[in-house]
């Protein structure tokens, strides 16, 4: 069955851009690897809620979403890249879920 990822991100005015920038860059990472549905990035531009950038990451399964994280985090090691300290730098809050989408 599969499963989504979804990130909800506090994302400052000031930091928008940079933050845009790498999250293309690892979104088109993602797109590459077994498993990977589909995915999205949705921008707030209206309604209350602190979250204004969401993504969305579908699988085809936990298994897939596992091989996922371990290939991310070779290719971060590779590049030298700590998301942790990138968002730490451009003062963005973030959580992490995993959801079925249930058809209404």
């Amino acid at each position: 069955m599969q499963k989504t990822l979804v990130d909800t991100f506090i994302v400052p005015e000031e930091s928008k851009d940079i933050f845009r920038e790498r999250t293309r860059s690892i979104q088109n990472f993602l797109k590459t690897l077994p498993g990977f549905v589909e995915g999205f990035t949705y921008e707030k531009k209206a309604g209350e809620n602190r979250y204004n950038i969401i993504t969305t990451a579908v699988w085809e399964s936990e298994e897939a979403i596992a091989s996922a994280r371990k290939a991310v985090a070779a290719e971060f090691q590779k590049q030298n890249f700590n998301p942790q300290e990138l968002m730490k730098t451009l003062k963005v809050e973030g959580e992490r879920g995993i959801y079925e989408r249930i058809p209404y």
